[in-house]
């Protein structure tokens, strides 16, 4: 029995993403394909469009087999703690043989190049670093920097001229966020010395910023602003498999998607009732950061407006929307400190299944070194103390999620005690 995990966000299940599960298959020879899923908030620190049942029924109907949940922390975190969670989690099965993700090179030798250099972190790179951080540039910029200008001029055996382009790695590599996540899931294989094969699919489609709509693939970021200004127009529905155009439709029309405008009221009470320094034992939210939010706090109107005030030239628009997301889940920097430093542990979560997956599920009960939780009311008991408040956190992100969904839907409120797995006949 093979098996291919993927990492996903699905925020909705599109096309390409149905692309990428066929050819996962195809390229490794899997029986089954493993998706390791964002839950109810994303890793730019937003809500997903849809809640993760429904993102899960998309994804098992585009051909995943299992959907398991990557944890808050994890999924809301930098670049480096969603790779290595997610990369932690599918390792901890022990049945997964390869590893597919997208990038934009689709080159894997350049990635690990990259990888490797953040992983060991030589003498040179460092003071690179350093040096473009005292010049006050971001901590994506001054790697990418210092990345490139080490790669470039130190580690070639002859030096390089720079007019020389063919001596040169490409400068472009870390502007692409695809090409950044595929980085750090190699980093992640390496520090865990996996088995677990890497496959890179070269994306064909828009960048994953690109607001198109138009040509065979557009990016998720132009579908979800599409369907918010338009509606699920001709253009969404050319986009998406034909089961996730009408699950997305049930959902639309039953008024159950989410922005993180919902979350404006909510948010403001928790910074209102927060001092900096309980700011400051937020995730991802250093004690000058605190300060500036509670400088700037009474000009607070919504998430995003207040996310374009704070950024800087030292703290960017998606590191300040992922800090607000920390605050507003109370994901403490001592408790993922405490994960990292642990090798990033979790719990197995299914959120969906395939019934033609079973001979999946008794392997992964066998071999994972993790207990598989299928009913929320069991992790008490299956557990250990670590895993289990890693677990509280998440099921206090859904319910926060599903306040908001159900105060503009009208439905009613269902908690993840009364929640079953999607299961797919």
């Amino acid at each position: 029995m093979k098996t291919v995990g993927i990492i996903a966000e699905y925020n909705p299940f599109h096309k390409g993403h149905a692309y990428q599960l066929q050819e996962a298959k195809k390229l490794t020879g899997a029986d089954y394909v493993i998706v390791v899923m964002s839950g109810s908030f994303v890793q730019r620190g937003l809500p997903a469009l849809t809640d993760k049942y429904t993102r899960t029924e998309m994804a098992l109907k585009g051909g995943a087999d299992l959907v398991l949940e990557l944890p808050g922390p994890y999924a809301t975190g930098s670049a480096e703690d969603f790779a290595q969670g997610a990369v932690s989690l599918l390792d901890s099965l022990r049945c997964i043989d390869a590893v597919c993700f997208g990038s934009e090179c689709g080159d894997l030798d350049c990635l690990f190049d990259y990888a490797r250099l953040f992983e060991e972190e030589p003498e040179g790179y460092r003071q690179l670093f350093h040096s473009y951080l005292k010049k006050g540039f971001s901590f994506p910029a001054a790697r990418s920097h210092a990345a490139e200008e080490y790669l470039n001029y130190t580690a070639r055996i002859l030096p390089c001229a720079s007019s020389d382009s063919d001596c040169r790695y490409e400068s472009e590599i870390l502007l692409h966020p695809n090409n950044i996540l595929g980085i750090e899931y190699c980093r992640a294989l390496l520090r865990r010395k996996s088995h677990m094969v890497p496959v890179t699919l070269r994306r064909t489609s828009c960048g994953y910023h690109d607001l198109s709509m138009e040509g065979k693939l557009a990016s998720a970021t132009a579908i979800r602003n599409c369907i918010l200004e338009e509606g699920l127009s001709e253009a969404v529905s050319r986009q998406l498999p034909a089961d996730s155009f009408e699950i997305l439709t049930r959902a639309y029309e039953t008024r159950q998607l989410v922005t993180s405008e919902d979350f404006t009221s909510i948010l403001f009470y928790r910074l209102l009732s927060m001092s900096r320094e309980e700011l400051a034992d937020i995730q991802d939210v250093p004690l000058v950061l605190a300060s500036r939010i509670k400088n700037c706090l009474f000009s607070y109107s919504s998430p995003s407006t207040f996310a374009d005030e704070l950024k800087s030239k030292q703290f960017t628009h998606t590191r300040i929307t992922r800090a607000l997301c920390h605050i507003l889940l109370d994901l403490r920097q001592d408790n993922l400190d405490l994960l990292r430093n642990t090798g990033y542990p979790s719990y197995l979560r299914a959120l969906g299944f395939r019934k033609s997956a079973t001979p999946l599920l008794t392997a992964i009960k066998e071999k994972s070194a993790w207990p598989l939780l299928v009913k929320t009311a069991d992790a008490s008991k299956l557990l250990n103390p670590m895993s289990c408040s890693l677990f509280e956190k998440d099921v206090y992100a859904t319910h926060i999620y599903e306040a908001v969904k159900v105060q503009h839907s009208n439905a009613p409120f269902i908690t993840e005690y009364m929640r079953s797995p999607i299961i797919l006949i």
